[in-house]
């Protein structure tokens, strides 16, 4: 009997184990916004004398954050303090930044309305009609996973599909917006990267 309760505590300390070894993995990122004066002109300025804040999520293990001043990385994605995010071989693989939006009678919710500087563009734009898929909800805003389309005009000729997280906050008046290279990272990776956002 003894030996027998023995072994069913061992298997459990395995599993125990091995459950906190894998959620131990992932890592938990912290990014402020505005992060800097970067970009900053006297027709933006607005957007950056917003009450700061950050949020959080949890990336791949020994995935990474740093701010780009270089404009270099995902020139099309139209937000301000852009963050490059790095792979574990610091390779950058997509980039996240944010933005600010007006309420519009009717549309307080609509994605069109809130994303409408990114979401809008013929050549370039997340689909937030036809490729938007919430995964979060709460009392104070939405995070959605959104392709990103890249017309053929702009990519050589072919037409482009990269994966992207959008997220608002409705006490905030602004928005996080996210885009990855779509064969650096997986559906189950990005989903999970939308379900752990948080905002403070």
């Amino acid at each position: 009997m003894q030996k027998k309760l023995f072994h069913l505590l061992s298997i459990a300390m395995v599993i125990l184990t091995s459950g906190c070894s894998k959620a131990a993995s992932n890592a938990v990122a912290t990014i402020s916004f505005p992060a800097s004066d970067y970009g900053k002109n006297e027709f933006n300025s607005s957007v950056y004398e917003i009450k700061p804040f950050s949020i959080s999520m949890e990336l791949p293990e020994k995935w990474s954050v740093e701010e780009d001043k270089s404009d270099k990385n995902y020139e099309l994605l139209s937000v301000f303090t852009k963050y490059s995010i790095l792979n574990e071989d610091k390779v950058c693989v997509g980039a996240v930044g944010y933005n600010i939006y007006e309420n519009y009678p009717g549309s307080e919710d609509d994605p069109r309305a809130i994303y409408n500087q990114i979401c809008l563009g013929n050549d370039y734009h997340f689909d937030v009609r036809d490729g938007y898929n919430v995964v979060n909800k709460t009392d104070y805003g939405t995070t959605a996973l959104a392709d990103v389309y890249y017309a053929g005009s702009i990519n050589n000729g072919e037409e482009k599909h990269n994966k992207g997280i959008l997220s608002y906050n409705k006490n905030l008046m602004a928005y996080v917006a996210f885009e990855f290279d779509s064969k650096s990272i997986t559906d189950e990776e990005i989903t999970k990267i939308a379900k752990s956002i948080s905002f403070s």
